[in-house]
Formats: structure tokens, sequence, C-alpha cells
């Protein structure tokens, strides 16, 4: 993926209010409502699901749970895989849709130059919606925002609040873990948190380039199709972003207990400096745990591996929460 993605940022240069909605679930999970909900991030609508168990009486509080996808993910599929499971182990949960991705709005681009003004102004305006754009820093700002909504809710301990990140998620919840002391426990499940090994062959004067060439508007202010590397990942990175972005910078920060699990075939990052990195400068100074399944990335998401991780994470967040 490393390589690839050189070569495609390379050829991308020379190329110059929702409603509300109330689900019950029915089998293992019955019981639990499901609430749509509305969070604003940097001036966009981002879509929500609120998860709470359904017999809760009206002055009840709970601990919160975050979840976060990953590259490409969706409230719609950590929701079925895990919000509806921790709800229903009495958690309130939200998942929620980045920006410019699902039921979420993106940023909007205005296809001409808008006339001055000094104030706000109301007006019709030709634009362009941006869509499915991958960058960790704005993808961070959301995952800020919904744990301020969570935070927020009227039901939920506020000082009690749990982060699940998958897969890039573990990334960007890491970032937020580390600035909120509100968090009292975090799972990064296959989170690939050092970006500076993983892009490593990403050279640095091209990037500093491409930051160039987009300032001087010689080519799109945002990713578009030709910058995706590979075809297992959705979307459009933004390659220049995802160099800069460092999550391990704030690791002597984090203090929430900490439970880590990867895939002992992990193609996509090597774990070795990622997760298992991350697990050994932790370990002698935070409740911490380190585990591993069998098979690749994506296999962590269905059978044994879903439900069998699913289970420590929710026991994790039962020990440090509950």
């Amino acid at each position: 993926m490393r390589a690839r993605a050189g070569y495609y940022l390379l050829s991308m240069l020379v190329l110059a209010s929702s409603g509300l909605s109330l689900i019950t679930f029915a089998g293992e999970t019955a019981g639990v409502d499901r609430e749509a909900v509305v969070i604003w991030s940097q001036g966009v609508r981002l879509a929500g699901d609120i998860y709470k168990p359904g017999n809760m009486a009206a002055d009840q509080k709970l601990p919160g749970i975050l979840l976060v996808p990953g590259w490409g993910g969706s409230k719609a599929n950590v929701g079925k895989n895990y919000a509806v499971h921790f709800a229903a182990a009495g958690f309130i949960v939200l998942a929620f849709d980045f920006k410019s991705w699902g039921e979420s709005d993106g940023p909007l681009m205005a296809s001409a130059k808008l006339a001055p003004a000094e104030e706000a102004v109301e007006g019709e305006v030709r634009a362009v919606h941006i869509r499915k754009v991958v960058n960790p820093f704005s993808m961070s700002a959301d995952v800020r925002a919904a744990l301020h909504y969570l935070g927020g809710e009227p039901q939920v301990v506020p000082d009690s609040l749990g982060l699940f990140g998958t897969s890039m998620g573990g990334a960007l919840a890491l970032v937020t873990a580390t600035s909120d002391d509100r968090i009292k426990a975090y799972v990064n499940q296959m989170g690939p948190v050092n970006y500076a090994y993983n892009l490593r062959d990403l050279p640095s004067g091209l990037m500093r380039l491409a930051e160039t060439r987009a300032a001087r508007g010689d080519i799109p202010p945002y990713p578009r199709p030709e910058g995706n590397s590979d075809a297992k990942l959705k979307g459009y990175p933004d390659w220049v972003a995802l160099k800069h972005f460092n999550p391990l910078a704030s690791l002597d920060r984090l203090t929430a207990p900490t439970l880590i699990i990867e895939a002992e075939g992990e193609t996509l990052y090597d774990p070795a400096y990622n997760g298992e990195q991350m697990y050994n400068a932790i370990k002698d100074r935070l409740p911490s745990r380190y585990i591993t399944f069998p098979g690749g990335h994506y296999d962590m998401y269905t059978g044994d591996n879903l439900s069998s991780a699913r289970k420590e994470a929710m026991n994790w967040f039962i020990q440090h929460l509950l």
C-alpha cells in the first residue's frame, strides 16, 4: 500500500436535522432502543445513532461508550456488530458517520468565488458537496464532537466514558483518549497508530510538493479517485494529512486503561510497530492488555473472531466503567 500510495499521489500531481427514530432489536439484543441524532462537527452535520437499554428509568444514568469506525466504516456496521451488544450489557452507546461519509453531510466547496462580506450571509450558491475524504485531522475533530455529544447526553455519566475504535478508528480514538480525562477505558482494535512508520515510503518532498500545488490551485483542493492506490480501501485518502498524522506523539498522556486487539495475520500494517509497540510503551504504567486473534484484518469482523473480540472489549468496559 505504501509504495502504490506514492505512485498514485505522483499521478495526481501530474494530472494537475434528521428525524428521531426508535427501534427495538430482537434476539440476544432484545430491549435495546436506537435513536437517530445530529452531531455538529466543524459546522457540518454528522449522522449519529444513540443506543440505550430499553428498560432505563427516566432518571437512570449509565456510562457511555463512543464507537469510532475505521477507514470507510459506517455507524450501521459498528452499530450492528458492537453497539447493540454493548447497550444490552448496560451502556449508552453512540455510533456516527464521519463527515462526507454515509448519512453525514460533507464540506461544501463553492464553485465560484463568493462576494466579499463582513458578516454571515444567507443565500443560494452553487457548490460541490465533498464526499468520502479520508483526512485524519477532520475525522479526529468528528470523534471529538461525537464524544462531547455523548458526554452531554442526559442519561450518561459524563465523566465515565469509554472509547472503542476499530481499524483506523483505533488510531483516531487514541488522539481523543490522550486529551480527555473523561475517558476511563479505551479499546484499540487493529488500530494502525504509527503512521510515521506505516507511510515511511511516502517521500516528504513529494508531500511538500502536493501541499504547494494544492495551495496554488494547481491540483484539486480535495482528494479525488485517482489518489486511491488500493481498490480495497474505500474513498479518497488525503495522503499529505495521513503522512502528518502522529497519534503516538501524545501517548505519554494516555491515562485510560487500554485494551489492544490485533490480528495475528495482519497485512495492512506491521503490528510490531503499531499495537505491540504501543503496548510495550504503556504496559508498565497503565492497566493494559494485548491480545491477538487468528486470521487477517478483515477476519476480525466475522464469525468467532467478531464474537470473541467483542466479548473481550465488553468485559474491559464492564471492568473499568461499571
